[in-house]
């Protein structure tokens, strides 16, 4: 199955785009106001430029937050968002679904372009395939005991600049309140750092940005699933929870890329022809 036959629905989404000297304290807004994990940048349509298409991920930009020393946080926010991009792979509309599942395992992110010609383009993301068990495009015989992970969890007074410095190495977007079945993720961390509420003090006072207890994040509260639930069942599931994105049982979360991208990598995974 083509991408384009797959996921038509990509090609309507309308998504921002950035111009590379946007200012990194808007990128962040953006990336925070419209829940998202990346925004491409804008280099012009001529092949040669084209080549260079690269984007803001919310969670690489976590990275350079918390290798940078607290004084000079403020001269990030004014610094273009250029410096901070990361590559954005793209993928044509006319290869295979699995072609865009492979770029996800190749980069390790759940967000590409999708190309149809030079003037035409769309992102898909794992949220756009998850929903593909539900049309038939995709299936599985796994349950959600076969793919999920240990909870990675830590106490509610742990420093956010040790929380990221734990998710950045174990490869982790939620960490979960220690004893409770409630975690924050990278989106809600950009959340605090970036609210107005915070931004006035950090500007104001040179105050640490990462110096407040993970207990300050809003948190979630994890949706509980039986272990033996198909993938199929907690896909329907999580696109319905949204927030959050993901499911829990006995001690394991389950994520759009755990019920995606194991399958796949395992030849597990059933693609329509």
């Amino acid at each position: 199955m083509k991408i384009k036959e797959a996921l038509p629905g990509v090609f309507q989404k309308a998504y921002p785009v950035l111009d590379p000297r946007t200012e990194m304290l808007a990128a962040m807004s953006l990336l925070r106001f419209h829940e998202i994990d990346a925004l491409p940048l804008s280099f012009g349509t001529s092949k040669r430029i084209r080549e260079r298409q690269r984007a803001v991920y919310g969670f690489s930009s976590l990275a350079r937050v918390l290798y940078l020393k607290p004084n000079l946080f403020a001269a990030f926010l004014k610094e273009p968002c250029e410096a901070a991009s990361k590559p954005l792979a793209s993928v044509g509309a006319g290869r295979s679904l699995s072609a865009l599942l492979d770029t996800f395992a190749k980069t390790r992110f759940g967000f590409a372009k999708v190309e149809e010609g030079p003037d035409v383009g769309a992102l898909a993301s794992l949220s756009d395939v998850l929903g593909l068990y539900e049309t038939g495009a995709i299936a599985s015989k796994l349950v959600v005991r076969d793919v999920g992970s240990q909870v990675l969890s830590m106490p509610g007074d742990a420093i956010l600049r040790k929380v990221l410095l734990v998710m950045f190495e174990r490869r982790h977007r939620r960490i979960f309140i220690a004893g409770r079945n409630e975690f924050v993720s990278d989106r809600e961390i950009i959340g605090h750092i970036f609210s107005p509420a915070i931004l006035k003090t950090i500007v104001e006072d040179s105050e640490d940005v990462l110096g407040a207890p993970i207990s300050a994040v809003e948190k979630i509260s994890a949706r509980q699933v039986d272990p033996d639930t198909p993938l199929e069942e907690a896909a329907k599931i999580l696109k319905q929870e949204r927030a959050g994105q993901c499911l829990t049982f006995d001690e394991t979360v389950v994520t759009p890329w755990d019920l995606v991208m194991k399958p796949h990598n395992a030849k597990a995974l059933l693609v329509k022809k």
